[in-house]
């Protein structure tokens, strides 16, 4: 009796070994069979979508460090359309000669003519089981295949580009901070919020490779939305003093003339707030603090001509990146916001309404710059 139940004991262990080992691998893919879709470009044309998916060798992904670059192309490009997103996802798998997923899915880039349609986008793609909220989210008004299979500096993996990794560049200028899905969609919800996404395009004059223009990517001018809903585009050149006001600031550098000479400025912190001013119509202080250094001097002055020469530069970037957005029905500096969050009982009386945006002399802009460190050079008393 006793060496019967040992015998079904060890049958069952073995039953039970063969299942574990079976398990893990009972939905194995081989990773030749399928195409892994990195980045994903939509756009809205004739009222049928586009959607765009590029797909990214491995040899390029597992690059180490003193390995020889792979030769011939290392990104593929698919393009389908359809009225749907699903439909046009659909079209895009049935001309792809492997099995096609979204595990690895890494940047979506909306083209502005899409941006209206902003619901169904994100409706569309957050269906599909595989799209995490941890996609970086672009802007766009190149066409996609232009923008996408951009040239790479050193041979290096696409992965290593503004598309990809935006943070890179954001430590070093923090003029545009990147939006992944889950920061876009929060910033979408939260009563009276402008959300502001960066505009991705390329820029095929600022470096070459033996005298051939690399196409490389670049943030550039920003998309601005209220309540879920597409406000406008806002040109670069008009919005220098957003990245005073940006709630990650990590570094930027700025130069200008003062006296008979100029400065370069490393600006290494900031920090700002908004007072309110009380009033109606609400009037507001904004306050900006900067830890600032030289790096560059051209003739001679004192540290505190150097300090409120950049107070002033700051200043005025600041107030036309505000004004700029008054122009463009936007509230940039979150004054808005502001009301919603300590002030309920005004925002609710005059501010809730969608169109309300401050008035141009109804802000002033305080700026207080602290140089910590002068380099090498030796500032007069």
């Amino acid at each position: 009796m006793i060496a019967r139940n040992i015998g079904k004991a060890i049958r069952l262990l073995l039953a039970a070994a063969v299942m574990l080992a079976i398990s893990g691998c009972w939905d194995e893919v081989d990773l030749q069979e399928v195409g892994y879709v990195t980045a994903m470009g939509i756009d809205y044309v004739d009222g049928k979508y586009e959607l765009y998916g590029e797909m990214i060798g491995f040899n390029t992904i597992a690059k180490s460090e003193g390995t020889q670059p792979a030769e011939g192309a290392n990104t593929w490009v698919g393009r389908a359309e359809g009225k749907t997103l699903l439909v046009a996802f659909q079209q895009l798998m049935r001309s792809t000669q492997y099995q096609l997923s979204l595990d690895h899915l890494k940047s979506l880039v909306i083209n502005q003519r899409a941006l209206g349609m902003l619901d169904e986008v994100l409706d569309g793609l957050n269906r599909q089981r595989a799209s995490r909220y941890t996609v970086w989210v672009f802007g766009t008004q190149e066409p996609f295949d232009k923008l996408f299979g951009a040239d790479t500096i050193f041979n290096r993996s696409p992965l290593v580009s503004v598309l990809y990794s935006p943070r890179l560049i954001f430590q070093q200028d923090s003029s545009y901070l990147p939006l992944n899905m889950q920061m876009f969609i929060q910033q979408l919800d939260e009563p009276s919020y402008t959300t502001v996404l960066p505009n991705l395009s390329t820029n095929n004059v600022a470096w070459k490779q033996q005298q051939k223009s690399l196409n490389l990517y670049e943030l550039n001018g920003v998309y601005t939305f209220k309540n879920r809903e597409y406000n406008n585009y806002i040109a670069d050149s008009q919005i220098n003093g957003l990245r005073w006001i940006q709630p990650e600031f990590s570094h930027s550098i700025i130069g200008f003339p003062i006296g008979d000479g100029r400065v370069s400025i490393s600006v290494d912190k900031v920090k700002w707030t908004i007072k309110d001013g009380g009033g109606i119509p609400r009037r507001f202080r904004v306050q900006l603090k900067l830890h600032i250094h030289t790096i560059e001097i051209e003739g001679e002055h004192t540290a505190k001509q150097i300090e409120e020469a950049t107070s002033q530069f700051v200043k005025n970037e600041v107030k036309k990146t505000f004004l700029a957005g008054l122009e463009k029905k936007s509230d940039l500096l979150q004054l808005r916001l502001h009301l919603y969050r300590y002030h309920n009982a005004y925002w609710k009386k005059y501010a809730s309404n969608d169109n309300w945006l401050p008035g141009a002399d109804d802000v002033t802009i305080e700026v207080n710059s602290v140089l910590k460190n002068s380099g090498k050079y030796d500032l007069r008393d």
